[in-house]
């Protein structure tokens, strides 16, 4: 919830998905620790990512895989840690162990767990920092999802690529 560009979370606080430097179940919206103003927010399975005013990226919580994007993995992060490598984004949205992104510079960038490939540059290795999706190109929307991820590019086709057990990859295979 941003309230007066002041941003809340709630819930459950196992893994410090809240921000707000505890690991407190809250049952009412509490503040988020850091100065500043948000302007978007977006709750993972257990970490959370939300972008300043000044569209500086930030992710939080549970951080086994990497997936907070700050160049480290294994600790929790109880309070928003900037996103490693700087820069500004229009979007950042962390999924299950692993987190997607678009720079102001309309390019997509995942980090985190990699086991599938759902980081996008052709490989199957951890990222611990934002880590460009390979094939380039202009992206309007990205989303990161269990084991895979899916964006969409400036020029409206839609590109999936991950975990495609059950075909959610979406190109008649599995």
């Amino acid at each position: 919830l941003i309230r007066a560009d002041t941003l809340h979370c709630w819930g459950n606080n196992g893994n410090g998905q809240l921000g707000d430097n505890t690991m407190t179940q809250r049952l009412v919206p509490t503040a988020v620790n850091g100065a500043g103003t948000w302007k978007t927010i977006s709750a993972g399975e257990q970490h959370t990512c939300g972008i300043k005013s000044d569209d500086t990226g930030y992710c939080w919580g549970y951080n086994f895989s990497g997936q907070v994007g700050d160049g480290t993995s294994g600790n929790t992060r109880l309070v928003p840690t900037v996103l490693n490598g700087g820069g500004t984004w229009k979007v950042v949205d962390p999924g299950t162990q692993h987190s997607c992104g678009i720079k102001s510079d309309n390019t997509a960038y995942c980090w985190g767990w990699n086991t599938n490939g759902q980081v996008g540059d052709n490989s199957t290795t951890q990222r611990f920092v934002p880590t460009a999706v390979s094939g380039g190109g202009t992206w309007k929307a990205v989303t990161a999802g269990n084991s895979q991820s899916c964006g969409i590019k400036s020029d409206d086709t839609l590109w999936c690529w991950g975990a495609n057990g059950n075909g959610p990859v979406g190109d008649n295979s599995t």
